[in-house]
């Protein structure tokens, strides 16, 4: 078997051929490669606004609760059906009367009594004082646990 080996030849072999590149400027570019860079860079600034506006979105949205949680605690520092202390994440039930607990223990409570717990103010009379109020569709939560924020 023979060692199969090629020589390349080099430029200096060949005097009289131009293996440069050609200096091309901006000037010189063909349409579709501007085309390409310019939807190239409105794709990314695009992509950008859209990060931000979630990023602003998500804090507004972090700010919110942890404001509605701050007024709730400074109301009231425990659920007085469970008698635990509201955390940040739980899920909140407020009666009519403004007086919030945990939802399950709210609508664990209604299901027994239609009163408050706090200060045994029945649901049904405040959401019907409400819509006698207002002349007009309720706007307060209506009794019964399905209807509890």
């Amino acid at each position: 078997i023979k060692n199969k080996t090629r020589i390349l030849p080099m430029s200096s072999d060949f005097p009289h051929y131009n293996f440069r590149m050609p200096n091309i400027g901006f000037q010189n570019l063909p349409l579709n490669i501007y085309i390409v860079v310019f939807g190239t860079a409105i794709f990314v600034f695009i992509l950008s606004l859209l990060f931000c506006c979630y990023l602003i979105r998500l804090r507004h949205q972090a700010h919110k609760e942890f404001y509605a949680y701050k007024q709730v605690r400074n109301l009231i520092q425990l659920c007085a059906v469970c008698l635990e202390d509201f955390k940040p994440r739980d899920e909140l039930g407020i009666c009519p009367c403004k007086h919030a607990f945990h939802r399950k223990c709210l609508i664990k409570w209604l299901e027994v009594r239609k009163v408050c717990p706090l200060c045994n103010m029945p649901v049904l009379q405040l959401a019907q004082l409400h819509s006698k109020q207002d002349r007009g569709p309720p706007q307060g939560p209506l009794p019964g646990a399905e209807n509890i924020v």
